[in-house]
């Protein structure tokens, strides 16, 4: 080597070394070329003269000169191995990853001498964990949109088997009052009573489907009432209708059906009514107005959510029909019921707003 001695160079230069097929390398104790073997020299493409002292650094990759000259100077002021994964670039010009391994050397008296290391190429390496990183990226992400899409699905399912719920227990409710007031043994009656006992059975299947659909949803099932209890069972529902043959007709069924009910003539006995009694439920007509000239809606949804603001209701009569220039849902009704109202209709769209999950 240049600058030393036969005796030197044979002591740190084992001729045997250079006939090994890898990147070997000794440096100093101040990190300057002391040796680097043929092989590292073939790879770089850097010829001897031109690694002398500190110029064996000069394939590292200038992103990673900084990381790897910090990583050698604290292994060596610490006397402790390292291991450095950087690029070097090979003779070609391309830069590829290359693991690095270095240990201190000491004399025979004791006192260091260096470092001693060897490279070996890892780029194939990187690019197999690159891509094995990318797959399971691409997997999880997968995963995740089918795990999404699983939830959804249950979702939209429970929706429409709470949606078919309701009428079906509606149906089975109202035949229930009918077959009440036919004649015993008539054939209305026998009709009524096939009608009431198949919206059972279909109530039946559908709350065990939605069961499960709530359970792949990580809800909890239905809290079930007992086959007696009346269908808006513990329901108040507030009706607001100027008519008062429609406030009474309202109101009838859904007594048959279990609610408890108040009517108002007005927006005023409407809203006093809302700050007393509390309902679950408000049925009224689009055009009624408070003394202020709101619509009964607009001042109910101005109110605090404590004191009724987020109240369900739904519009009766006007629904079908733009009120104020707004169509009802737009103005802050939930749900719209045209007159005549049907009965079957009525009890299923007062237990779609009185418990919106199915719970």
């Amino acid at each position: 080597m240049h600058g030393r001695n036969t005796a030197t160079r044979a002591a740190s230069e084992p001729p045997q070394l250079d006939d090994v097929p890898a990147m070997l390398w000794a440096a100093r104790p101040d990190l300057s070329y002391e040796y680097l073997s043929p092989s590292w020299h073939e790879y770089t493409g850097i010829a001897q003269t031109q690694a002398l002292d500190e110029g064996w650094s000069r394939g590292v990759h200038p992103e990673d000169l900084a990381r790897w000259l910090d990583c050698c100077v604290r292994a060596f002021d610490a006397r402790d191995p390292f291991e450095i994964e950087y690029r070097l670039r090979r003779r070609d010009g391309e830069y590829r990853w290359v693991l690095d391994r270095g240990v201190p050397r000491y004399s025979p008296q004791g006192e260091f001498a260096g470092y001693a290391g060897a490279c070996i190429d890892i780029e194939e390496q990187r690019r197999a964990q690159a891509e094995l990183a990318r797959a399971l990226e691409r997997e999880r992400k997968l995963r995740v949109a089918t795990e999404e899409a699983g939830r959804l699905k249950d979702g939209f399912l429970a929706c429409v088997l709470q949606d078919l719920r309701s009428p079906v227990q509606a149906v089975a409710t109202w035949a229930g009052h009918l077959r009440g007031q036919a004649p015993e043994a008539s054939e209305a009656a026998q009709a009524l009573e096939a009608i009431e006992s198949n919206a059972h059975a279909q109530n039946r299947i559908l709350s065990d489907l939605l069961d499960l659909s709530r359970v792949a949803c990580g809800r909890q099932p239905l809290r079930r009432a007992p086959p007696a209890e009346p269908l808006l069972y513990g329901v108040r529902v507030l009706v607001a209708d100027a008519d008062p043959a429609a406030r009474e007709t309202l109101t009838k069924v859904l007594g048959i059906a279990g609610a408890e009910t108040r009517a108002a003539a007005s927006s005023a006995q409407a809203l006093e009514a809302l700050a007393a009694w509390r309902p679950d439920v408000l049925l009224a007509e689009p055009g009624m107005r408070d003394a202020d000239g709101r619509s009964l809606i607009h001042a109910l949804r101005s109110l605090p959510a404590e004191r009724g603001g987020c109240l369900r209701a739904a519009a009766l009569g006007e629904a079908a029909r733009p009120a104020d220039g707004q169509g009802a849902l737009a103005a802050g009704y939930d749900a719209q019921l045209a007159k005549p109202v049907e009965p079957v209709a009525l009890l299923a769209t007062v237990a779609r707003l009185a418990c919106p999950d199915g719970a």
